[in-house]
């Protein structure tokens, strides 16, 4: 088989007229099948892609990134029992998952957003992604992530833009309470 490089899928994904902005359907049908493609043909191998910061429970390795801080493209590997609380992007995202698995909960928001600090959340669905299993997010999605095997687990996450370059919130489904999305420790290949 030969593979899919990452100069190759970038080309692609920039093929696709205003992709950092795209319609989500758009993100489902044309982005998403890339993103499915490169996880299964690239070269995950590098065990640098599995390093994690004990700190926050994971590691992030940045693959790409634009100049402009559009299609940020990075490998999450995810230590046993870790994860991140509900939070959003701001922008679309795919996740496809490439060796273990993690919880992926999808959540509600009740209230108006007119309290910057408080947010009434319920959850929603709860799926498992496993190598090959995909996960589209329109950009106000919230969502949560905690590897609940026992062995690391490694993902794909492809974004329109810059996660650091976006407002966005972290929420506590039990307090009721939205704050700033915490700054991650990142690394790159």
């Amino acid at each position: 088989m030969s593979q899919y490089s990452l100069d190759a899928f970038l080309s692609d994904l920039r093929a696709i007229d205003g992709v950092a902005t795209v319609p989500v359907e758009t993100v489902r049908t044309r982005v998403a099948p890339l993103v499915r493609r490169y996880a299964a043909e690239a070269d995950w191998s590098d065990p640098g892609l599995r390093s994690c910061d004990e700190s926050q429970g994971f590691g992030i390795t940045v693959l790409s990134e634009e100049a402009d801080n559009t299609l940020l493209v990075e490998a999450i590997c995810w230590l046993p029992g870790r994860g991140v609380a509900p939070h959003d992007h701001q922008t679309w995202g795919v996740v496809v998952g490439i060796e273990g698995a993690e919880t992926n909960v999808s959540w509600d928001r009740h209230d108006d957003g007119s309290r910057p600090d408080r947010a009434e959340l319920t959850m929603a669905d709860e799926v498992m992604i496993g190598p090959g299993d995909t996960c589209v997010l329109a950009p106000d999605d919230i969502h949560s992530v905690r590897n609940t095997g026992e062995t690391p687990s490694l993902s794909l996450h492809v974004y329109g833009y810059s996660l650091r370059t976006r407002n966005r919130s972290e929420f506590d489904p039990i307090t009721g309470t939205r704050r700033p999305c915490p700054q991650r420790t990142r690394r790159t290949a």
